[in-house]
């Protein structure tokens, strides 16, 4: 391949993999996006980008992608063949004397962690770490893509948010805001060896998104919380897979404990404004930013049904509060 872009993207259909792509093509910084599927190159080379065949569960065919490349940025779907996936791609990296790894890992991420997927990408840090490339380790709490998609049904056909998050708060991050750390790290010098924790800019619980979703979409949405087997159930239906369902679940549990509401100044510290809820939400419900779902669910009538049903249910909690709304104004 002649002129070979110095930068190798994993991920490049993904969350923040697509952002990212999307920044360096507005900026005409050169870049090739890694694929191993004939439709994704197609599309990719659609949105005139350079693709470069590889596959992380053909090992051999990594050290090939990442020939000549200096950075390479690497996020894979969070299921569990992530460690194989990952380390596979590390060490590849290591053969082709790659120069610099941006490895996406996930907030509170550890080898002693609290969820599978958490414990998952400390391994893999731990092998980014040992694998004597110069590093960067980006890891962000949950985007407000993810967990607004997750419920966007819900808040069209029911005017309600349903997660068991109790009454907890969390600092969700703004894809894009991530995505505008990774172009950093890619384009900039002064990033080798740092690990960058990053939150959004206010720990909201879902009362206050559902407030906040009210006021952009113009109509009253009710915070309905649901129990832990509730969501366990809704997750397992939905074919979500074992080891990022546990993740998700686990998730909610520390924002029902009140224990991950910190809000950090990653990003501010990094010169980039983070982005408030109302103005994703915004956004959002304009159609400029969308994503955020890494396992949709099947589309079978039971699926259908099973969602009506979860609606129908929705809607009868949402009249009980109403009526309760009412009885204390009036009292």
């Amino acid at each position: 391949m002649k002129n070979k872009p110095k930068i190798l993207l994993t991920g490049a259909g993904g969350n923040t993999g697509q952002v990212i792509a999307a920044e360096l093509q507005k900026r005409g910084i050169p870049f090739v996006v890694m694929t191993h599927s004939e439709s994704n190159k197609a599309r990719f080379q659609k949105q005139g980008m350079e693709v470069v065949s590889g596959d992380f569960d053909i090992p051999e065919t990594l050290e090939l992608a990442l020939s000549d490349i200096e950075k390479a940025y690497l996020v894979c779907t969070p299921d569990e063949k992530l460690v194989a996936r990952e380390t596979a791609f590390i060490a590849a990296a290591k053969r082709a004397r790659v120069r610099h790894l941006i490895m996406c890992s996930a907030y509170l991420s550890g080898e002693n962690a609290e969820s599978e997927n958490l414990r998952s990408h400390g391994l893999i840090e731990k092998a980014v770490r040992e694998s004597g490339m110069d590093y960067t380790i980006i890891r962000p709490v949950g985007f407000m893509q993810t967990f607004t998609l997750f419920v966007w049904d819900m808040v069209q056909k029911a005017n309600a948010i349903s997660l068991a998050a109790g009454d907890g708060g969390m600092a969700l991050i703004d894809v894009r805001d991530v995505a505008a750390v990774g172009v950093k790290v890619l384009t900039e010098p002064g990033h080798a060896g740092k690990v960058y924790d990053l939150t959004g800019p206010e720990s909201l619980t879902m009362y206050r998104q559902a407030e906040i979703l009210s006021k952009v979409l113009g109509r009253k949405i009710y915070y309905i919380p649901s129990t832990e087997a509730q969501m366990e159930q809704v997750m397992k239906v939905l074919g979500v897979p074992e080891t990022p369902s546990e993740h998700v679940q686990k998730v909610f549990k520390m924002q029902r404990e009140h224990r991950i509401e910190m809000v950090l100044p990653t990003l501010q510290e990094l010169g980039i404004q983070p982005t408030p809820y109302e103005q994703f939400a915004r956004d959002y419900v304009s159609g400029i930013t969308q994503g955020g779902n890494s396992f949709p669910a099947p589309d079978t009538l039971f699926i259908r049904l099973f969602n009506a049903f979860g609606v129908f249910m929705v809607r009868m909690q949402v009249n009980q509060t109403k009526r309760r709304e009412a009885r204390n104004a009036g009292a």
